[in-house]
């Protein structure tokens, strides 16, 4: 029996620290996770053995689908970026006649300057053409471009725009930036067309084109535009290129032999913008004359200057291809030889005292008038040309009058008014224009050269018709029919002059019930003729949608070439000759001072207005 000192029995240790007093007992000596099993594997390898490879397999296609995710949220990000830059993009949209300035989300899908705003809030404008117009352009929209300009800087610029009426011809606009610089800051989407070309050359750093379009239906400001932007291009370095799938008249090789083949390739489509003229690669046609060839372009360079720009190019461009250049040389040998005739026709004493040449007359008529207000609603009379051809020449009769116009009639009336002037032959006789009175119908060029007689010349009836009541083309040209139902639109002049000139024949057109498909030629004797086939398929063109202007058919391109090389071998032979009378409003004048030279025209003389006190510009702006 065992005894204790202890009043009470022993009790178990408590625990102490928390709020709860607890006992401690066995349970709290038990862990409370289980023992591992002895069955189941070690966590470290068994001594001696290598632990398992890795899968590549799923390494790889790890890697994968995080390149995969990593791109797809790339993609995100940066539509989301672009649509927050494109939120803040605005654009001149037209409205009938006026224009305003719009917020849209995507680009337009025209060519209009744009202004664009960037991640720091900077605003810039550029010019967008999307990729799906092909170049060149309509000349209509080249022209809604630069007209739009100057409001789209206005607008980016805000409080800090400036007049620009007065600012220097170089002015560079701070806020406009290039549209190779607008697609590296990811404003405008990448051409597809820089991206991949068959074409090895390089693009060109700078350059200008410039478009042969339909804005203008005569040559003379046509080519007074080709000269002064072929000296441009090479003042401001740029590579000058020469672009005529618009041109009404065809191919520019029809004519002339020289076209610019630079060592580099042009710029995409929608690099080559009209304005601003800081722009790398420019773009300037008959419709953006006025804008590039404008008041600043006359206040930055002399009178002196433009000349020469305007003879460089002469010089550089104008070489018309065979048979025309041989023929010139020939009218004109053939001509110094009449005049050398007439000569010895006279005494010896008179010789050595009379002068003896070639007197050139371009009289124009048709749509184009005097700036002289006595007569800007008609035409300077005749009377004024052979005045002032007699006051040249005097009463000698050792001078030829070498006579050119786009009217016919012109030649038989200076001819009945010049009696002082009794030698007077035309430029050439080639290709000449047919008159009422010798057609004896009620179609012909009495008048002059009008745009709206142009550009319905060779269109089907059929087609004339429903284009002017759907898209206000010019109505067909009246005409009377002849005996079968056919239709005389030209018939040959066989007409030769009192000095041996050659015979001139013009284009005839026939139809007979059916459009007939043109064909020209040239004979051996070097007249030019055009004849007509039948087309008995009746392959009827009835694309009434297309541009008729810059898409002619076969038949009016060939009468349009006909016009052309009639206007160059006039142009050409009169700018051969000793002295010009002519009348500075007209094109085809100011052309012939720059093809006579600086030191002839003006410090000679040899170039006489009779149109007032205008002096010589190159282009009207």
């Amino acid at each position: 029996m065992l005894l204790s000192s202890r009043s009470s029995p022993p009790k178990p240790l408590k625990i102490t620290g928390s709020e709860t007093t607890s006992y401690l007992s066995v349970k709290h000596l038990i862990p409370r996770t289980p023992i591992p099993s002895p069955s189941l594997p070690s966590i470290l390898p068994r001594h001696g053995k290598k632990p398992p490879k890795l899968n590549s397999r799923k390494i790889v296609r790890a890697l994968l689908w995080l390149s995969f995710l990593i791109l797809a949220w790339y993609i995100v990000a940066f539509g989301r970026r672009q649509s927050r830059r494109l939120s803040e993009l605005t654009f001149l949209t037209s409205l009938g006649k006026t224009y305003e300035i719009v917020e849209a989300p995507e680009l337009p899908d025209h060519a209009t300057p744009i202004s664009l705003t960037d991640h720091r809030g900077r605003s810039y404008w550029t010019i967008s053409i999307p990729e799906k117009l092909t170049f060149p352009l309509p000349h209509a929209d080249y022209a809604d471009v630069c007209s739009q300009v100057e409001d789209v800087a206005r607008h980016v610029a805000g409080s800090n725009w400036r007049d620009r009426d007065h600012e220097d011809y170089y002015h560079s606009e701070p806020d406009y930036i290039d549209v190779d610089q607008a697609q590296d800051q990811h404003f405008l989407p990448h051409s597809a067309s820089s991206l991949a070309s068959l074409d090895h050359r390089p693009i060109c750093e700078k350059s200008l084109t410039y478009v042969l379009d339909a804005a203008d239906a005569g040559l003379g400001a046509t080519l007074m535009g080709l000269f002064l932007s072929y000296s441009l291009a090479e003042h401001e370095d740029r590579t000058f290129f020469i672009d005529d799938a618009h041109f009404p008249y065809g191919d520019f090789s029809t004519f002339f032999t020289s076209k610019p083949s630079p060592d580099c390739r042009p710029p995409p489509a929608s690099h080559r913008v009209p304005c601003p003229h800081q722009a790398k690669h420019l773009v300037i046609s008959a419709a953006t004359t006025s804008w590039v060839f404008g008041e600043s372009f006359h206040q930055h360079f002399s009178k002196r200057d433009i000349f020469d720009m305007a003879r460089h190019g002469y010089e550089a461009l104008f070489h018309i291809t065979q048979p025309d250049a041989s023929y010139i040389e020939e009218r004109l040998s053939k001509l110094r030889n009449q005049s050398r005739s007439l000569e010895q026709q006279h005494d010896a004493p008179l010789l050595e005292t009379a002068e003896t040449g070639l007197v050139g007359v371009h009289i124009r008529r048709g749509d184009r008038h005097p700036f002289t207000y006595a007569y800007s609603y008609g035409y300077i009379p005749l009377e004024v040309y052979v005045q002032t051809a007699t006051k040249l020449i005097g009463q000698s009769s050792q001078w030829m009058l070498v006579l050119a116009s786009d009217d016919p009639e012109m030649y038989e009336r200076v001819a009945e008014r010049g009696d002082g002037l009794p030698n007077i032959v035309k430029a050439q006789a080639k290709i000449s224009l047919a008159s009422k009175r010798k057609l004896d119908s009620g179609l012909g060029w009495e008048g002059g050269f009008f745009k709206d007689l142009f550009w319905g010349l060779g269109l089907p009836d059929h087609v004339a018709r429903v284009l002017a009541e759907r898209m206000g083309s010019p109505k067909p040209i009246k005409v009377r029919p002849s005996h079968g139902g056919e239709v005389d639109y030209y018939v040959e002049d066989k007409e030769r002059n009192d000095y041996g000139g050659e015979d001139g024949v013009f284009p005839r057109r026939r139809e007979s019930g059916v459009l007939g498909d043109g064909t020209a030629r040239d004979d051996d004797d070097g007249d030019a003729h055009a004849s007509v086939r039948e087309n008995t398929d009746l392959d009827l063109d009835l694309d009434f949608d297309r541009d008729h202007r810059t898409h002619p058919s076969k038949e009016a391109l060939e009468l349009r070439q006909f016009l052309a090389r009639a206007y160059l071998l006039d142009l050409a032979v009169l700018a051969n000759t000793d002295k010009v009378v002519c009348a500075v409003s007209s094109h085809t004048c100011r052309l012939l001072a720059v093809m006579l030279g600086w030191e002839r025209a003006f410090d000679r003389g040899d170039w006489n207005n009779v149109d007032g006190n205008y002096d010589w510009q190159a282009v009207d702006f």
